[in-house]
């Protein structure tokens, strides 16, 4: 009998039922291992939404990479600003009987001279590399002596993007025999490495807004002590005011002519400047806001006066003055002066000068120390001056920075409960969200509804279509159904692979029911072939289960989680592509 159905098969070109058995478990294998795989890369994901810890996710996903394509090494290829790079000891794992050779990880830097001239070469452009056997690729001698070093005798790898950038590669490697890729293989290591740009690039939001926040509280510490300090010693602080008031009350208490506060124009070399303040009697002339250049001040004068010299003279025509200085106070019909200096920061900002002009005069020595005490509270003045538009210039930087602070936490924020493929809210926002509704809605005694929908035939479509256009699915079903909400208290969220949850506050279950319905409307809008699917039209669908109950004390949100569950399994046993809602005695479909 064996060999006459043998001659069949063989006359018919049919596979011989050995044949068809060994083709039916080396599908089952494919399908196992690609489950496998998904599963994998679930977890890594899992991973990356509970920790923004890099060290943790990429140890993470080394240690279940190696295991999963059964590769003796997994390693993390980082780029350098010159597209050098090296290997990071952090980020790699080995399988046992291979961690007594070199490791890659140790910041070992492999500087490749085509990716340097190329800028990144082919992973640029996002395209995978796959070499089954390093003697058999057409590699340069100088690079087979680099994977010599480290006995490769095999590897695959893929580019880990971070936004736009390329960042580095995700490497796996065989030592001990060439070795023959599958593509279900190199999938999944583009699928890790994709995902691990994700945790980089979260990563790098974390740490920039902790150097902002750290940044912005040391100027905030630093700026509040300036500011305290000044406000403590002037509580307002208007100089041109308070240097009007100043020349005009000392030039009477001194009995001069003029007193006048004169101010160097900055950069000028001491060489230029005018008299910003002034009291003066009215038989002389003013000399307010007339420039005034002496070339001779900065080139003699000027260096004593920033060491502190004072300037007494009782007679201006005996005094032994340079022409270019006579010809000044001539000008301003001087005969009789006190000049001293008014520093900030340690510079000379200006003079403090008293002029006697009617008559020359023998000053006192208590006058003299009252100029120097009315000089040195000017230089306060100033230098508070300048400490207060400072801290204020400063405050408003600080305010800027705060303001730039806070929206990168919001960001930070809704990165965290974001799902990175589908764009709506993740399993923790899920959670979070349904506690808080939860024990809301059991103190006000309204109704809680929750909408759990799952794909019809989606690890179907995954095999039919691939992966990156379930992806591409995911988002558009997970977009239409999150339209379909209708208040901002609604909630949509990724439940966990293909399956999504609708959180519905304060409506009951003939609400629920609606949206479920709309839902399945706006799903098939969608017009998404699925040839892989049994139902008719051969196109992506849903199936919901409902639950809708008054929360209570007895109860907690893995009920309604529960119950919601069993309408979906009932949804799915009735021929999917339609709704059910949980009863306590009997589903509603």
């Amino acid at each position: 009998m064996q060999p006459l159905v043998s001659l069949t098969c063989w006359l018919g070109d049919i596979p011989l039922p050995k044949q068809l058995q060994r083709q039916l478990q080396d599908q089952a294998q494919k399908f196992q291992t690609l489950e496998e795989q998904q599963q994998a890369l679930n977890r890594v994901i899992s991973k990356i939404r509970a920790s923004l810890d890099l060290e943790t996710i990429f140890s993470t996903t080394t240690k279940e990479a190696c295991k999963l394509l059964q590769v003796e090494r997994i390693a993390v290829y980082r780029f350098f600003e010159d597209w050098g790079g090296e290997f990071v000891s952090d980020f790699e794992f080995v399988e046992p009987g291979w961690e007594h050779f070199d490791q890659l990880g140790q910041n070992t830097v492999w500087n490749d001279s085509y990716l340097q001239e190329n800028q990144g070469g082919r992973y640029r452009q996002n395209q995978t590399l796959v070499v089954g056997d390093v003697y058999q690729a057409g590699l340069s001698q100088c690079h087979l002596d680099i994977l010599e070093q480290f006995h490769i005798c095999a590897y695959a790898t893929a580019p880990i993007f971070v936004r736009d950038q390329l960042w580095g590669v995700l490497a796996a490697y065989q030592h001990s025999k060439p070795h023959v890729w599958q593509e279900t293989q190199v999938q999944f290591l583009r699928q890790l490495a994709i995902h691990l740009g994700f945790a980089v690039q979260q990563s790098d939001l974390l740490t920039e807004t902790e150097r902002k926040a750290q940044e912005v509280h040391t100027i905030y510490k630093q700026q509040k002590i300036l500011f305290d300090l000044v406000t403590s010693i002037r509580e307002t602080l208007d100089l041109p005011t308070l240097f009007r008031t100043t020349v005009k009350e000392s030039r009477k208490v001194l009995q001069a002519d003029r007193v006048g506060i004169f101010k160097f124009a900055p950069n000028s070399g001491y060489d230029l400047g005018e008299f910003v303040a002034e009291n003066v009697l009215p038989d002389y002339d003013s000399v307010l806001a007339a420039p005034v250049t002496d070339h001779c001040f900065g080139e003699r004068y000027a260096v004593h006066y920033e060491r502190g010299r004072i300037q007494v003279l009782n007679n201006v025509d005996e005094a032994d003055l340079h022409s270019c200085h006579r010809r000044i106070l001539k000008q301003f019909q001087v005969k009789a002066q006190v000049i001293t200096p008014l520093l900030q920061r340690g510079s000379l900002w200006g003079l403090l000068c008293v002029h006697q002009c009617g008559q020359y005069r023998q000053w006192q020595a208590s006058e003299i120390q009252f100029i120097q005490r009315l000089a040195a509270q000017f230089t306060v003045a100033l230098e508070h001056a300048e400490l207060l538009e400072n801290s204020r210039q400063q405050a408003l930087e600080l305010e800027q920075a705060l303001q730039g602070l806070k929206q990168s936490n919001a960001r930070l924020e809704e990165l965290t409960h974001t799902d990175a493929l589908t764009q709506v809210s993740n399993r923790r926002r899920f959670d979070e969200v349904l506690e808080q509704e939860w024990k809301r809605l059991s103190r006000t005694e309204n109704f809680l509804s929750l909408i759990l929908l799952d794909i019809d035939y989606f690890k179907a479509y995954n095999d039919c279509y691939g992966h990156q256009n379930g992806d591409t699915c995911l988002y558009q079903v997970a977009q239409a159904a999150r339209s379909v909400l209708k208040r901002p208290s609604d909630l949509l969220a990724r439940y966990g692979g293909e399956e999504f949850a609708a959180i519905l506050p304060d409506t009951d279950q003939a609400g629920a029911i609606q949206i479920a319905e709309e839902m399945i409307t706006a799903i098939a809008a969608l017009q998404i072939d699925h040839t892989g699917s049994q139902l008719s039209p051969p196109i992506i669908s849903i199936s919901l289960g409902i639950a809708a109950q008054i929360p209570n004390q007895s109860q907690t949100p893995s009920d309604l989680i529960a119950q919601a569950d069993q309408a979906l399994y009932q949804a799915k046993n009735k021929g999917r592509n339609q709704w059910a809602a949980y009863s306590p005695q009997v589903f509603v479909a």
